[in-house]
């Protein structure tokens, strides 16, 4: 079953029409009554594996985040850190409470793209006035897993030389949320200190299965677009796994002991591919008796924050951001 969207946002499947909901923000429905792709078309559509989008990605996610730091100004430097290439972004002023408390990001980009993507971390340096690592971690196909997971532990061992770790969150967007419970799991086995708390969003713990959404709107052609089987020769995920097994809990973290896990919070959309993912994941970590909350937001598609015109983007930073701040300074 093929979609349109129509001037007012709605989607029409076939004969039938899901209008958006009038509880969304008169910016959410100009946002939804366009395509969820610019040129160039939909790399699944085409049969081209997204990595082939990778310097097109890149340009607009760079100029995603020179329109970022007009909003939400902040200071950027590029520096390394144990080897791998980060960006230090900090807000022009850290509160004295705030003092010593650091986030690491993992860029989103479907593990294949997204090199130096700073906008989630242009976004939480400015409402949390945290300095936050932006780590410009290897990417697949070329650096199939786990060398995603080596960078962002490399970068992490390293922080722990200048903060405790319950000084320390770290949080993605998208394949970095699937990296950030990826990590969590490898600092366990190493027996590294657990950060204070760790951000999911719009992602899971299951790469093997992303779950019903995934399905559900692959099979639509809606917002679900790129999710292709790990069996097809194009998809992302394959190409990141290089062979690992999606099952293995160091790759896939809900089928291992997730009892250690910090404290998370997860984020999705009722418009988004990975809802499912990110539903699951929430209740395999209340399974395990863990402090995990989940914030869904009605229509909302995959990764909408990094839309912050939108005042669904702006509660959602706030969310996150609050969320980082308590856990950092203890709940105080």
């Amino acid at each position: 079953m093929t979609y349109t969207i129509d001037k007012s946002g709605a989607v029409q499947l076939g004969a039938n029409s899901v209008p958006v909901p009038r509880t969304v923000s008169a910016e959410a429905h100009a946002f939804l009554a366009t395509s969820p792709w610019a040129e160039p078309p939909d790399p699944a559509a085409e049969r081209l594996p997204m990595w082939a989008l990778r310097d097109f990605v890149d340009e607009q996610m760079k100029l995603a985040g020179e329109a970022a730091v007009q909003q939400y100004p902040v200071d950027i430097q590029e520096i390394e850190i144990a080897g791998v290439r980060c960006h230090l972004v900090k807000p022009h002023e850290i509160p004295e409470e705030n003092r010593g408390l650091t986030l690491m990001n993992l860029h989103g980009g479907g593990f294949v793209m997204g090199s130096g993507s700073l906008v989630e971390a242009i976004l939480i340096a400015y409402e949390a006035k945290v300095a936050v690592v932006a780590v410009d971690y290897r990417l697949a196909p070329e650096h199939p897993y786990p060398a995603a997971v080596d960078d962002a532990v490399a970068v992490y061992r390293t922080m722990l030389d200048y903060h405790r770790p319950d000084q320390i969150g770290i949080y993605g967007t998208s394949a970095g949320g699937f990296l950030t419970g990826q990590a969590i799991m490898r600092l366990r086995a190493e027996g590294l200190p657990l950060p204070a708390c760790c951000g999911m969003f719009t992602a899971g713990g299951d790469l093997s299965d992303l779950g019903d959404t995934a399905n559900i709107f692959t099979l639509m052609g809606f917002w679900g677009d790129l999710v292709l089987p790990t069996d097809h020769e194009i998809s992302e995920i394959r190409a990141y796994l290089g062979g690992a097994d999606a099952k293995d809990p160091a790759v896939s973290p809900v089928y291992g002991d997730l009892s250690h896990f910090p404290p998370t919070l997860l984020m999705s959309g009722t418009r988004d591919a990975v809802l499912s993912a990110t539903a699951s994941f929430h209740r395999a970590l209340r399974r395990a008796g863990r402090e995990a909350d989940l914030f869904v937001f009605e229509a909302m598609p995959h990764a909408h924050w990094y839309m912050f015109h939108l005042p669904e983007a702006q509660e959602a930073i706030s969310v996150q951001a609050n969320f980082f701040l308590r856990k950092l300074r203890g709940d105080r």
